[in-house]
């Protein structure tokens, strides 16, 4: 596979109503080759390192390629997602994520603002799903959320087959990919293991219809925001859309490359790497006349796991920036922001 971004046209696009970026993330967006981490040589895993590290430390943002994740576990996916999503608004309002105790289930376009700041909802429909636990798990009973069951729908007959497979897979990943960050954080590579046994993670399902053309700024696929985990893989369909805030404050967009995962750092990384990793804002902003679609999975440790700090972030000249906190609280306050504020 080829470890090269697809070439753009440089500059600025301009489309008004405030919305500027660039087309050349091939410049800016790093591609990574997972391939290392799959090996059995602890020699080879540790090649990663020092490409991931300048990417997080200096981007915040990268692609993954040769990740190990065969293709036919995303193309299933996609195809139960435009299953669900070309169903009647009333069908897919029966799993609505408001109904449920525990975040699960269907967004609907306007439900959520992801940037307070421009005060109106995004354009886009989503499903939320995580960890499919029985109704007797001892965290969903003492109220944890994140934890429980899945409001799945009874439409299309192979959702929760080929959804559920896509989460399984990724949480699996996850803990490799959290292996390859604890090398680039010169930590322990099995550092993140012991709190990553019951893991927050999070699944979203995504369709962003076609903006017309005279959409509202504030009305966008989805706002301006960084994410609140340790780190989110991302996988696109062929449209574009997605954009990052680099380094130097313009936006970027990161087009799809195929076969590849988008990886950004979350708040929660950032936080307990002491600043030393970075995470950016980034939006949705679907500018063709195509229906897009994109499954996000956002990746944290144990719902008790607290940290001021990993220990090779700090030291007696550089101490911790912020106090301890854990990841189910860090969490939990962020999505109640977005998902149920005003």
């Amino acid at each position: 596979m080829s470890t090269t971004a697809p070439d753009h046209a440089a500059g600025v696009i301009d489309i008004g109503r405030g919305i500027r970026f660039r087309r050349d993330a091939s410049n800016t967006v790093p591609v990574i080759d997972f391939s290392p981490m799959l090996s059995s040589d602890p020699e080879i895993r540790r090649r990663i390192a020092a490409p991931l590290r300048r990417a997080c430390t200096e981007v915040g943002f990268f692609y993954l390629a040769n990740h190990g994740i065969p293709r036919p576990v995303t193309t299933r996916a996609l195809a139960a997602m435009r299953g669900f999503f070309a169903l009647p608004e009333a069908e897919k309002m029966k799993i609505h994520f408001q109904s449920t105790a525990n975040h699960r289930g269907y967004v609907a376009e306007g439900n959520i603002k992801a940037d307070h700041e421009l005060k109106g909802g995004d354009m886009h429909e989503a499903v939320e799903l995580a960890q499919d636990l029985p109704a007797d798990d001892p965290d969903f009973l003492r109220g944890v959320k994140f934890y429980g069951p899945n409001a799945w729908p009874a439409q299309p007959a192979d959702f929760q087959w080929a959804m559920g497979t896509y989460f399984d897979t990724q949480l699996e990943f996850g803990r490799l990919m959290l292996r390859a960050f604890a090398l680039a954080l010169d930590l322990p590579e099995t550092y993140f293991d012991q709190i990553y046994t019951k893991p927050m993670s999070r699944l979203r399902a995504c369709y962003y219809p076609p903006q017309a053309p005279d959409w509202d700024v504030r009305n966008i696929g989805i706002g301006a925001h960084k994410d609140y985990e340790l780190f989110t893989t991302v996988w696109q369909s062929e449209q574009p859309g997605l954009q990052v805030l680099g380094t130097e404050n313009d936006w970027i967009e990161v087009t799809p490359i195929a076969d590849t995962f988008v990886i950004n750092l979350g708040d929660l990384m950032q936080r307990w790497s002491n600043d030393v990793f970075l995470s950016r804002p980034h939006r949705v902003v679907n500018l063709t006349q195509e229906p897009r679609y994109s499954i996000v999975q956002f990746f944290g440790a144990d719902y008790d796991a607290t940290l001021t700090a990993f220990p090779s972030c700090i030291s007696a000249a550089n101490p911790a920036k912020y106090p301890p906190i854990s990841c189910g609280a860090h969490t939990e306050e962020l999505v109640a922001k977005t998902y149920y504020d005003g």
